[in-house]
């Protein structure tokens, strides 16, 4: 007689439901360790990834007209955080390299401010080409305040 396969059944169950409950877990204390400045630079990149699929789409425009005031804001909250990187930063060199940083996100706003106003005109290939801007200055940034 063969073993019945229930039990195996519950047991590769128990054992899905802990690997699952591992993961969750795990992702939540990776979202729990997150700075202030990671979290907002999530928040541009999960509206990036909207807007990339939308921006031409003349029926998401107010969607996409909000979603460009929360990017906009969420770069001007990370404007009053540092970059992590900041305390490697030699002190005599720290205010222009915050400068730097600031200037770096003042550049990101100025393109969703203009995507937005091309969008409000009904430009919408235009408001696609300004955030295709989006990608050189978040390289650039990344590059220079970026902790490794």
């Amino acid at each position: 007689m063969s073993p019945s396969p229930a039990p195996i059944l519950r047991s590769l169950r128990i054992l899905t439901l802990l690997a699952s409950l591992a993961m969750m877990a795990g992702t939540s204390a990776r979202a729990d360790s997150d700075t202030p400045l990671e979290k907002q630079m999530q928040i541009l990149a999960r509206g990036m990834r909207q807007l990339s699929t939308g921006i031409a789409d003349p029926a998401k425009q107010q969607e996409n007209i909000a979603l460009l005031e929360s990017l906009r804001k969420a770069v001007a909250d990370s404007k009053s955080l540092d970059p992590q990187k900041t305390a490697a930063v030699k002190p005599v060199d720290r205010d222009a390299f915050l400068e730097a940083y600031r200037n770096e996100l003042d550049k990101l706003a100025q393109i969703f401010t203009d995507s937005e106003a091309a969008l409000k005109a009904g430009s919408y290939d235009q408001a696609k080409s300004l955030l295709n801007g989006v990608a050189p200055v978040k390289k650039e940034g990344h590059s220079r305040f970026k902790q490794d």
